[in-house]
């Protein structure tokens, strides 16, 4: 699931970087068009899958937490 969650994500990154170059054409011409579409998009992707390793790492801290047991006041005085 989290796979298919990234593509479409990616995929949805890379075609708001299609509709931006279509939008605006005089920007996008050329090799340099390429370029900065190519790089958007890659730029997109990463974005994603940091999003995912920092939804990850919560979720790990939360457990954490959550599933920590009540320290006795021994403990807390050693």
């Amino acid at each position: 699931m989290k796979y298919i969650t990234f593509w479409l994500a990616s995929l949805t990154l890379i075609l708001a970087t299609l509709v931006a170059g279509m939008v605006t054409p005089e920007v996008m011409d050329g090799i340099s068009g390429y370029v900065i579409k190519f790089f958007l998009g890659y730029c997109g992707i990463i974005m994603i899958a940091q999003l995912f390793a920092s939804l990850a790492a919560v979720r790990r801290l939360f457990e954490e937490v959550f599933a920590a047991k009540p320290v006795s006041r021994r403990a807390y005085l050693r």
